[in-house]
Protein backbone atom coordinates (compact mmCIF):
# COMPACT_ATOMS: atom_id res chain seq x y z
CA UNK A 1 0.00 0.00 0.00
CA UNK A 2 1.52 3.37 -1.01
CA UNK A 3 2.27 6.00 1.60
CA UNK A 4 -0.14 8.89 2.02
CA UNK A 5 1.02 12.50 1.95
CA UNK A 6 0.83 12.60 5.76
CA UNK A 7 2.91 9.43 6.07
CA UNK A 8 5.53 10.90 3.72
CA UNK A 9 5.63 14.08 5.79
CA UNK A 10 5.98 12.06 9.01
CA UNK A 11 8.73 9.91 7.50
CA UNK A 12 10.58 12.92 6.08
CA UNK A 13 10.58 14.72 9.44
CA UNK A 14 11.76 11.62 11.33
CA UNK A 15 14.43 10.83 8.74
CA UNK A 16 15.67 14.44 8.70
CA UNK A 17 16.07 14.48 12.47
CA UNK A 18 17.81 11.09 12.58
CA UNK A 19 20.14 11.75 9.63
CA UNK A 20 21.17 15.13 11.04
CA UNK A 21 21.76 13.56 14.46
CA UNK A 22 23.80 10.71 12.97
CA UNK A 23 25.94 13.16 11.04
CA UNK A 24 26.51 15.43 14.05
CA UNK A 25 27.25 12.50 16.34
CA UNK A 26 29.69 10.90 13.89
CA UNK A 27 31.47 14.21 13.17
CA UNK A 28 31.54 15.85 16.61
CA UNK A 29 30.27 13.20 19.06
CA UNK A 30 27.47 15.57 20.05
CA UNK A 31 23.77 15.78 19.23
CA UNK A 32 22.58 19.39 19.34
CA UNK A 33 19.71 20.16 21.71
CA UNK A 34 18.12 22.40 19.06
CA UNK A 35 17.90 19.44 16.68
CA UNK A 36 16.21 17.26 19.30
CA UNK A 37 13.87 20.12 20.28
CA UNK A 38 12.92 20.67 16.62
CA UNK A 39 12.25 16.96 16.17
CA UNK A 40 10.23 16.75 19.39
CA UNK A 41 8.03 19.72 18.54
CA UNK A 42 7.50 18.44 15.00
CA UNK A 43 6.54 14.98 16.29
CA UNK A 44 4.08 16.46 18.78
CA UNK A 45 2.55 18.65 16.06
CA UNK A 46 2.16 15.69 13.73
CA UNK A 47 0.69 13.54 16.51
CA UNK A 48 -2.25 15.90 17.09
CA UNK A 49 -3.11 16.24 13.39
CA UNK A 50 -6.19 14.38 12.11
CA UNK A 51 -4.07 11.48 10.77
CA UNK A 52 -1.62 11.50 13.68
CA UNK A 53 -0.98 8.83 16.28
CA UNK A 54 -2.51 10.93 19.06
CA UNK A 55 -0.90 13.00 21.77
CA UNK A 56 -1.17 10.25 24.40
CA UNK A 57 0.54 7.67 22.20
CA UNK A 58 3.29 10.14 21.25
CA UNK A 59 4.00 11.12 24.85
CA UNK A 60 3.98 7.48 25.99
CA UNK A 61 6.38 6.58 23.16
CA UNK A 62 8.63 9.49 24.09
CA UNK A 63 8.70 8.31 27.69
CA UNK A 64 9.57 4.75 26.62
CA UNK A 65 12.48 6.04 24.55
CA UNK A 66 13.68 8.58 27.11
CA UNK A 67 13.45 6.44 30.22
CA UNK A 68 14.62 3.27 28.45
CA UNK A 69 17.84 4.98 27.42
CA UNK A 70 17.97 7.03 30.62
CA UNK A 71 18.88 3.83 32.45
CA UNK A 72 21.74 3.30 30.02
CA UNK A 73 22.86 6.88 30.61
CA UNK A 74 22.99 6.25 34.37
CA UNK A 75 25.21 3.25 33.64
CA UNK A 76 27.38 5.54 31.46
CA UNK A 77 26.91 3.44 28.33
CA UNK A 78 25.27 6.20 26.24
CA UNK A 79 25.42 9.98 26.32
CA UNK A 80 22.70 12.43 27.29
CA UNK A 81 22.19 13.40 23.64
CA UNK A 82 21.42 9.78 22.80
CA UNK A 83 18.80 9.69 25.56
CA UNK A 84 17.13 12.85 24.27
CA UNK A 85 17.26 11.57 20.68
CA UNK A 86 15.63 8.28 21.73
CA UNK A 87 12.91 10.29 23.49
CA UNK A 88 12.28 12.42 20.41
CA UNK A 89 12.20 9.28 18.27
CA UNK A 90 9.62 7.84 20.64
CA UNK A 91 7.45 10.92 20.09
CA UNK A 92 7.42 10.07 16.38
CA UNK A 93 6.91 6.32 16.82
CA UNK A 94 4.40 6.34 19.66
CA UNK A 95 3.45 3.62 22.07
CA UNK A 96 3.55 0.56 21.81
CA UNK A 97 5.76 0.67 18.69
CA UNK A 98 8.60 2.34 20.61
CA UNK A 99 8.97 -0.72 22.85
CA UNK A 100 9.89 -2.78 19.79
CA UNK A 101 12.04 0.03 18.37
CA UNK A 102 14.00 0.30 21.66
CA UNK A 103 14.86 -3.40 21.42
CA UNK A 104 15.95 -3.00 17.80
CA UNK A 105 18.06 0.05 18.70
CA UNK A 106 19.82 -1.97 21.38
CA UNK A 107 20.47 -4.81 18.92
CA UNK A 108 21.77 -2.36 16.31
CA UNK A 109 23.96 -0.82 19.01
CA UNK A 110 25.44 -4.21 19.83
CA UNK A 111 26.28 -4.91 16.20
CA UNK A 112 27.65 -1.39 15.77
CA UNK A 113 29.77 -1.62 18.91
CA UNK A 114 31.41 -4.86 17.77
CA UNK A 115 32.01 -3.37 14.33
CA UNK A 116 33.35 -0.16 15.90
CA UNK A 117 35.69 -2.13 18.18
CA UNK A 118 37.02 -4.11 15.22
CA UNK A 119 37.53 -0.99 13.09
CA UNK A 120 39.33 0.88 15.87
CA UNK A 121 41.37 -2.19 16.95
CA UNK A 122 39.89 -2.07 20.45
CA UNK A 123 38.02 -5.37 20.60
CA UNK A 124 40.26 -6.68 23.40
CA UNK A 125 39.69 -3.65 25.63
CA UNK A 126 35.96 -3.64 24.87
CA UNK A 127 35.65 -7.29 25.89
CA UNK A 128 37.73 -6.63 29.04
CA UNK A 129 35.48 -3.67 29.94
CA UNK A 130 32.42 -5.84 29.39
CA UNK A 131 33.83 -8.59 31.59
CA UNK A 132 34.78 -6.11 34.34
CA UNK A 133 31.41 -4.36 34.21
CA UNK A 134 29.40 -7.57 34.34
CA UNK A 135 31.55 -8.91 37.19
CA UNK A 136 31.05 -5.66 39.12
CA UNK A 137 27.28 -5.83 38.68
CA UNK A 138 27.21 -9.51 39.70
CA UNK A 139 29.36 -8.90 42.80
CA UNK A 140 27.33 -5.89 43.87
CA UNK A 141 24.05 -7.79 43.46
CA UNK A 142 25.42 -10.65 45.54
CA UNK A 143 26.16 -8.20 48.36
CA UNK A 144 22.77 -6.46 48.17
CA UNK A 145 23.50 -3.17 46.41
CA UNK A 146 23.66 -2.03 42.81
CA UNK A 147 26.76 -1.03 40.90
CA UNK A 148 27.53 2.66 41.06
CA UNK A 149 27.98 4.44 37.74
CA UNK A 150 31.59 5.26 38.68
CA UNK A 151 32.37 1.55 39.04
CA UNK A 152 31.40 0.83 35.43
CA UNK A 153 34.27 0.87 32.93
CA UNK A 154 34.21 3.46 30.17
CA UNK A 155 36.02 3.10 26.86
CA UNK A 156 38.56 5.58 25.57
CA UNK A 157 36.83 6.12 22.24
CA UNK A 158 33.15 7.02 22.02
CA UNK A 159 30.98 5.33 19.43
CA UNK A 160 28.38 7.51 17.64
CA UNK A 161 25.30 5.79 19.09
CA UNK A 162 22.96 7.97 17.02
CA UNK A 163 23.81 5.64 14.12
CA UNK A 164 22.36 2.72 16.10
CA UNK A 165 19.30 4.81 16.99
CA UNK A 166 18.77 5.62 13.32
CA UNK A 167 19.29 2.04 12.14
CA UNK A 168 17.11 0.48 14.83
CA UNK A 169 14.38 3.04 14.24
CA UNK A 170 14.30 2.42 10.50
CA UNK A 171 14.12 -1.34 10.96
CA UNK A 172 11.39 -0.90 13.56
CA UNK A 173 9.46 1.62 11.50
CA UNK A 174 9.49 -0.67 8.47
CA UNK A 175 8.44 -3.72 10.48
CA UNK A 176 5.67 -1.83 12.32
CA UNK A 177 4.32 -0.50 9.01
CA UNK A 178 4.45 -3.99 7.47
CA UNK A 179 2.60 -5.45 10.48
CA UNK A 180 -0.16 -2.82 10.18
CA UNK A 181 -0.60 -3.12 6.39
CA UNK A 182 -0.55 -6.93 6.12
CA UNK A 183 -3.97 -8.62 6.05
CA UNK A 184 -4.94 -10.80 9.00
Amino acid sequence: MPLSFFEWTHLAALATMLLAAMWQDAAMRRIPNTLVLWGSLTALGLSVSPHGIGLGSAIAGGMVGFFGFGVLYLLRTVGAGDVKLAGATGLFMGHPDMLWVNLLILLAGGVLSITWALLTSQLGSVLQNLKTGLAQIWLNRQHGHLATPNAMPVGHTRMPYAVAIGAGTEIGRASCRERVSSPV
